[in-house]
């Protein structure tokens, strides 16, 4: 079997880090990026690590792309430190590397807001690259959301990740705070425009596909807190977007 590099990227994740890197410790060789933390992450990271680095956050697909650089395998595992490997998922990794048909590989996850599996809504189709050979593949550099190019044919593994979306309502709100303006001048630069008919119709489509469409009412409290925060943030986008379009130049 080949031998398998594993990254992770992590920021004041104190509280995560150590069940996270905990689950993919069996690769051959763990590599961790830290974007200077100022709580206990180093600290609990290091033991774990067989690389340790620290460099500036510019956004998620830069980061990945130069922790990539550091590698010494063929195969790569990234997960997020708000993740965890499921053995059952690592396994298959495993038997996948022997033999694999793709050179990418995708997983689902289970999304955990909250503190509650959510299984409805739209988080049961929650998918993000996961496995996949150093030497073809690179993030593009979109802030928000990059995909893996060049984009081809690719696997679909039969376990779930586990992900630990937000723990709370506040950190959502922070969270999609940040993203809604990299979303916004991501669109603006593609010479997209804010418009108050944008700013009203996407939200309450987002709202419905998620609540009613998806059955996010089967999510109980959850289900409804989850649309209506992410309608929220899809209304904040397109005002930033409106907001960008509408600026004056000095």
């Amino acid at each position: 079997m080949e031998k398998v590099s594993g990254i992770v990227t992590c920021f004041n994740m104190e509280n995560e880090i150590e069940q996270c890197l905990e689950s993919i410790r069996w690769v051959d060789e763990l590599i961790v990026v830290d974007s200077f933390s100022t709580d206990r992450t180093v600290e609990l990271a290091n033991p774990y690590s067989d690389i340790f680095l620290q460099r500036a956050y510019l956004n998620a697909a830069n980061q990945k792309n130069w922790a990539l650089e550091q590698a010494s395998h063929p195969w790569v595992v990234i997960i997020d430190s708000d993740e965890i490997m499921p053995e059952t998922l690592r396994d298959e990794i495993r038997e996948t590397v022997e033999n694999p048909s793709y050179g990418y590989y995708q997983v689902y996850r289970r999304g955990i807001f909250l503190g509650k599996e959510m299984k409805h809504g739209g988080w049961n189709r929650d998918k993000n690259y996961i496995l996949f050979r150093k030497d073809i593949y690179r993030f593009n550099e979109d802030e928000v959301h990059a995909r893996l190019i060049p984009e081809e044919e690719f696997g679909i593994f039969n376990s779930r990740l586990i992900h630990f979306t937000h723990r709370s309502i506040n950190e959502f709100v922070v969270k999609s705070n940040r993203y809604a303006t990299q979303s916004a001048q991501k669109y603006f630069r593609k010479g997209r425009k804010g418009t108050a008919a944008k700013i009203f119709f996407h939200p309450l489509f987002n709202f419905l596909k998620a609540y009613i469409f998806r059955l996010g009412f089967l999510d109980g409290a959850r289900g409804i807190i989850s649309a209506a925060l992410s309608s929220a943030y899809v209304a904040e986008k397109y005002a930033k977007l409106w907001e960008l379009t509408e600026r004056k130049p000095e």
